[in-house]
């Protein structure tokens, strides 16, 4: 039986030493080289006086620092809680509070980061810091590297966590209110890379591009767990360019790729396609927001050998929830996000509190082991879960074969004249008409109606957006209550980490867009 995490990277050490674990700027890495740095900082953090519970904290980008940590606090019972490293030091300030951790490893390159990790440091007392790429400039920090100076031989046994052991606190986005801490243990891992790797077949001889951030279920569960249990090779890419993106894919020949549809959009409009090879791509996944059809369509000309597959997930999950098969035809990822994972579970629960029947839209509510037991905060479990079920505040349906059609997020639905309206179609919508590259609608108050819906939209680069006509292609397409009372064309609208639409910062901002 599985018990901590790190044991995947101990495991291929012993049977296949010589695989590369994955390459840094064109450094290869061995998993047996892998799981002796493993060991030395684990011992490291030991010789410290870290103990099994206690937090560690880290404002990294994806590097072979960052999956060192990760690994050895996986084995010896450490929580990882990743900073985003665009935040500013009072946002980190206030996570760092609320979880205490006694160590830091902060990136201190460029001098934005290096400001704010710099900062921090004054906010909150770290028994311990250490500085990547740099030095930070305060007297209590220490090299990295330091900690590559621990002994090679593996922790005792007596040190290894349990599966229920929690393991990284991801806070979600925030995005409909304060961040909440997923605690998210090394069973909830063991179940979501089970589950992915049986949905998508990814294996050893796969080479995967490690390019989303760490602090975000992407980078730490969809991209890393995934590629260390399957013992393949992660070209690490610190940072999203297209072109690098592009160039990765090529030159190193990646099988198994994903990110967000924002991503895909990125790298079609601001990549040199033609210059590159992108036969290799065997798996794309489109995750993270929903994608209107033509965009699945568009992405498949893109990797023309690739497999295109869609999924559903969060923070909560850890991770992929749902999945479309490789087998499956091109318009199931074109229009759901997939079916429950192997041992995972899904219903639609109505707003009555009765479960709904196929094709009829309701709350989503998930179980199975890769869901958390609870978030970190006391407060945030209150009327989380129901019956062991976790309420994830995301609707859709499902259909005759359980695949999960995707409807928006339960409080973004408002009602505009006694009719429930979901941005989501509506978006949809909009992000089908020629020129318009995103979309995004929110509610406002409205004196007649009760709400109304107000559409922000980012024109595609170069392209001539007309402001009538897209108010004549909505009027052709949508219900009169559907259609948003105001529409405003934006060159750029405020996104998250991951490149999904802020509508937080929409709605705070909404006076100066009025």
């Amino acid at each position: 039986m599985e018990k901590y995490f790190s044991e995947v990277v101990e495991n291929h050490a012993k049977t296949k030493p010589d695989h590369i674990a994955y390459i840094f700027m064109g450094q290869e890495t061995t998993y047996g080289k892998f799981n002796e740095d493993v060991n030395r900082v684990t011992n490291s953090f030991l010789s410290l006086g870290l103990r099994p519970g206690d937090k560690i904290a880290t404002i990294l980008p994806q590097s072979p620092a960052f999956l060192n940590i990760y690994m050895a606090a996986a084995s010896m019972g450490l929580v990882l809680v990743p900073l985003d490293p665009r935040f500013k030091s009072t946002e980190m300030a206030e996570l760092c509070v609320r979880t205490r951790p006694r160590l830091l490893v902060s990136l201190a390159y460029p001098e934005n980061i290096k400001q704010a990790a710099q900062e921090l440091i004054k906010k909150v007392d770290f028994d311990f810091v250490y500085s990547y790429f740099g030095m930070l400039d305060d007297q209590k920090c220490k090299p990295y590297e330091e900690l590559l100076t621990g002994s090679p031989q593996p922790v005792p046994d007596n040190v290894h966590p349990d599966p229920d052991a929690p393991l990284v606190i991801i806070f979600t986005s925030g995005s409909t209110g304060i961040p909440k801490g997923a605690v998210i243990s090394h069973k909830n891992t063991w179940s979501i890379v089970k589950a992915s790797i049986e949905a998508w077949g990814i294996n050893s001889n796969d080479s995967v591009l490690v390019n989303m951030p760490t602090s975000h279920v992407a980078g730490t569960h969809d991209l890393i767990a995934i590629q260390l249990y399957a013992g393949a090779t992660g070209i690490i890419c610190p940072k999203f360019d297209p072109e690098e993106v592009l160039e990765f894919i090529s030159k190193y020949k990646i099988t198994y790729f994903g990110g967000v549809p924002t991503m895909y959009r990125i790298i079609m409009k601001k990549g040199n396609l033609a210059d590159y090879d992108l036969s290799s791509i065997r798996i794309a996944v489109v995750s993270g927001e929903p994608s209107p059809p033509e965009l699945i369509y568009k992405i498949s000309s893109v990797f023309p050998k690739a497999k295109i597959v869609a999924s559903w997930g969060m923070s909560e999950t850890a991770g992929f929830f749902t999945f479309t098969k490789p087998d499956d035809p091109l318009e199931i990822a074109a229009n759901t996000e997939g079916a429950p994972g192997i041992g995972l579970q899904m219903k639609i629960v109505k707003i009555d509190g009765t479960q709904a029947q196929p094709g009829e839209i309701g709350e989503m509510l998930v179980k199975g082991d890769s869901v958390i037991s609870g978030y970190m905060d006391e407060e945030s479990n209150k009327d989380a879960f129901v019956n062991g079920w976790l309420k994830t505040g995301d609707l859709g349906y499902l259909d005759e074969n359980n695949y999960l059609h995707f409807a928006g997020r339960s409080k973004e639905m408002y009602i505009s004249g006694g009719y429930n309206v979901y941005p989501l179609e509506i978006e949809s919508y909009l992000n089908a008409c020629p020129g318009i590259n995103t979309s995004a609608v929110i509610e406002i108050p409205h004196d007649i109606f009760g709400e109304t819906g107000v559409a922000f939209i980012v024109p595609e680069e170069g392209a001539d957006l007309n402001l009538e006509k897209v108010k004549q292609y909505v009027t052709e397409g949508l219900a009169d209550y559907k259609r948003p009372s105001k529409i405003i064309i934006e060159k750029d609208i405020p996104k998250t980490l991951i490149g999904k639409i802020n509508k937080k910062e929409l709605r705070k901002n909404i006076s100066k867009y009025l």
